[in-house]
């Protein structure tokens, strides 16, 4: 914390005169104003979140700065496309000392080695990667080496509306397929609108594509399989919600994601994670919503975790300082606030217990942190997201069928993704919190 320059216009003779209390207090102030000085400037970025989210982040920086006073800490979120920018800044060598990362973009950053490795540092402050669930922090480890701590993370579940699924006669949230598109058939009859919101993106989709007992890669790694009998199953039924009048995209609510449509009514079934709750709490505090796992398909249940590591750049100019940053805001105290009004679930193990039993509605998301599934392809990962996306939209746009979509998809994985040792994570999400 910096302290206010000392007021130069204090005379020699009253420096002099200044009595024993006064002149400890000048000189304790001098070296107040000498350490905020000398303490190390360090830039954080991140996207900007809910108003919610940020107003208890800057809370979480506060204790940061007073916790740390040899750390000069600035923060400057990124608005826009966050990984582009930070992709410019890192080759610009403008980048911030410490940033968010999230876990289907670290591959290329870990293998084109722009981050900080941080096993040394871990190891003098005593913390292990076991202190943090399995799947969480190994999307952020690379040859070896770590390059990030885990600062929370979310699975996917259903989220409905629970009066639109009472007055539909729904009695229950929907547990498989056959149940979810038969209540969207009920809210259609209802109301004449679509009552299911999904969008042409694989980062819901990929959650039907595995229930439908589809892969992305083979057993060992070596082969990209998207492309499968399962697959098609599984595509089909999502598309086919969409192509049956059965669901929704948000645009074609009129909304701007699947939260949004919920909170505007425009909606009564999404599939979103655990930050939907402070945009409904803000933005529909008399929605009545519930929350249940997602539905199960014919390859059993499935889901995903979504995680972000606090990492810090290679070429940082003040590493150690980089290094108490990120150890704060993924150790317990940190975390413990960040996580304490339920935005968001810790990725510390021991402050699951405590979490749980503060947040009991929050069960679903961490029932499905049993079953769920990394969200990371390797190297390439995110190009071919990009790419994956596009063919969704054409499917959506009518452009393409099924088979086709599924053929260039499977076409942009075996492009995009470098496979190869550790060139592509594990498919599995072992060892989340399972509650």
């Amino acid at each position: 914390m910096s302290m206010k320059p000392l007021d130069r216009r204090i005379s020699s003779r009253s420096r002099v005169l200044a009595p024993p209390a006064a002149l400890g207090a000048l000189l304790m102030s001098r070296a107040g104003n000498s350490r905020a000085q000398d303490a190390a400037p360090i830039r954080l970025t991140g996207w900007t979140s809910s108003p919610v989210e940020q107003e208890l982040f800057e809370k979480v920086l506060e204790d940061l700065r007073a916790a740390h006073p040899e750390v000069d800490l600035s923060y400057d979120p990124i608005t826009g496309d966050y990984f582009t920018k930070l992709q410019t800044d890192i080759a610009a060598g403008s980048v911030a000392d410490v940033f968010y990362l999230g876990d289907l973009e670290a591959p290329d950053l870990m293998a084109a080695g722009q981050l900080l490795p941080l096993d040394e540092y871990m190891a003098e402050a005593g913390v292990t990667a076991e202190d943090f669930y399995p799947s969480l922090i190994s999307a952020f480890q690379w040859d070896g080496q770590t390059y990030g701590l885990p600062k929370d993370f979310s699975t996917l579940a259903m989220v409905y509306d629970q009066q639109a699924l009472t007055d539909a006669g729904v009695a229950n949230p929907p547990a498989n397929w056959e149940e979810l598109r038969s209540a969207g058939q009920a809210l259609l009859d209802a109301t004449g609108q679509p009552g299911i919101v999904i969008p042409s993106d694989i980062a819901r989709y990929l959650a039907f594509h595995y229930a439908g007992g589809a892969e992305v890669f083979s057993e060992d790694g070596t082969q990209v399989v998207f492309n499968s009998p399962e697959a098609e199953t599984a595509l089909d039924f999502y598309y086919g919600l969409y192509r049956d009048g059965i669901a929704s995209t948000p645009a074609d609510a009129g909304a701007e994601w699947p939260g949004d449509a919920l909170a505007k009514g425009l909606g009564s079934i999404v599939f979103e994670g655990n930050w939907v709750f402070p945009f409904l709490q803000e933005n529909a505090p008399d929605l009545q919503f519930g929350i249940a796992e997602m539905p199960e398909g014919p390859g059993g249940k499935a889901t995903l975790a979504f995680t972000v590591s606090f990492s810090s750049f290679v070429d940082t100019g003040s590493p150690d300082a980089a290094w108490s940053v990120i150890n704060y805001l993924t150790g317990p105290e940190g975390m413990g606030t960040w996580t304490s009004l339920g935005l968001a679930m810790p990725a510390r193990r021991d402050l699951s217990e405590n979490w749980q039993a503060e947040f009991p509605e929050r069960q679903p998301f961490i029932a499905g942190g049993e079953y769920a599934r990394e969200w990371q392809f390797g190297v390439g990962g995110k190009a071919f997201y990009d790419d994956a996306n596009t063919e969704m939209q054409g499917l959506f746009a009518g452009e393409l069928e099924v088979a086709e979509t599924l053929a260039r998809i499977q076409a942009a994985a075996e492009e995009r993704i470098q496979l190869g040792d550790g060139a592509v994570a594990s498919p599995s999400a072992e060892g989340t919190p399972t509650g």
